[in-house]
């Protein structure tokens, strides 16, 4: 894949990619111009997935509960394991 080609695939005007790359690379980057990709962070440290097995029918009942509090499965799980960590 050519310059042309992954500035076509990314959006950028012809010569626009080279010129966005010496701007970083110099410093000269626009304040507010940085886009980070991908979900915010949900604390202010590092984080790790922790995983388990159920059986389906436990992880289905889950889900629909963390629905009904209007929560995602990640969510209901963060919130119950801080919740243990807090009381013990």
């Amino acid at each position: 894949m050519d310059a042309r080609e992954m500035e076509r695939l990314m959006g950028f005007g012809e010569g626009e990619l080279e010129r966005t790359a010496a701007a970083y690379e110099s410093g000269d980057w626009p304040e507010g111009h940085t886009v980070r990709l991908g979900r915010p962070p949900v604390v202010d440290e590092p984080t790790q997935v922790v995983s388990g097995r159920v059986a389906q029918s436990v992880a289905e009942a889950f889900d629909a509960k963390a629905r009904a509090h209007g929560q995602t499965r990640a969510e209901r799980i963060r919130e119950l394991v801080n919740a243990d960590v807090r009381s013990a």
